[in-house]
């Protein structure tokens, strides 16, 4: 009888090693379908830009017979905004603090306050909507604002949208502290455009705007 139950032991013991080897090949093979996440796919997950940020840069606007090269510093927080502007070799230095609805705008001895897309308009000669600015610096779109024609890239990265009367397009994005971040936007409506090249991150600006070309 002890024949017997040996072979039977050996050819259950081969029965499970068998069984045993394949679930080890199969899960192997399982594992092997299922890819990690890209450096790039994370950060799509990624959460949203803050509200609050720094970010400097460099703008062009075409406005009727106006044109305007600029830079400039843009902080803001908590719906307040800190924005320096300035022309060539650092002239014409403007500086702009408030909020949407109380603006205030300094050049030189001058100072004007009220609404920021009126006093915009009365300043420069053109306008956008601050608040809406705000967001699309980031990449974001406008709250608010109806939004139509939205299109995103592979990564799910805003690229264009349609607000109001405004149409906005993203382009060169960065990861900045794994966030996307555009490094142009453009602007384009109620007879401005306005082309903005971003360079993230950088300090804020001081208040005497001083060492800065």
């Amino acid at each position: 009888m002890a024949r017997p139950m040996n072979a039977w032991f050996a050819l259950w013991s081969t029965s499970n090693s068998v069984r045993l080897g394949m679930v080890v090949v199969l899960a192997a093979w399982l594992m092997s379908c299922v890819s990690l996440p890209t450096s790039d796919e994370a950060a799509v997950r990624a959460p949203q830009t803050p509200a609050n940020y720094a970010v400097s840069g460099k703008a062009k606007v075409s406005a009727g017979d106006l044109a305007q090269s600029l830079r400039f510093r843009w902080q803001q927080q908590n719906g307040e905004y800190d924005i320096w502007l300035w022309g060539a070799l650092g002239m014409g230095r403007t500086h702009l603090q408030g909020n949407e609805a109380n603006f205030i705008i300094t050049e030189g001895s001058q100072q004007l306050s009220g609404g920021a897309t009126e006093l915009m308009q009365a300043h420069f000669g053109w306008s956008v909507p601050v608040g809406a600015l705000s967001a699309w610096l980031r990449g974001a779109t406008a709250p608010n604002m109806p939004v139509a024609n939205k299109r995103m890239d592979t990564l799910e990265r805003l690229i264009a949208v349609q607000q109001r009367d405004w149409n906005v397009a993203f382009a060169d994005h960065q990861l900045v502290n794994n966030v996307w971040l555009p490094g142009r936007v453009k602007i384009r409506g109620q007879q401005v455009d306005l082309e903005v090249v971003l360079l993230w991150p950088k300090l804020v600006m001081a208040s005497d705007a001083g060492g800065f070309n």
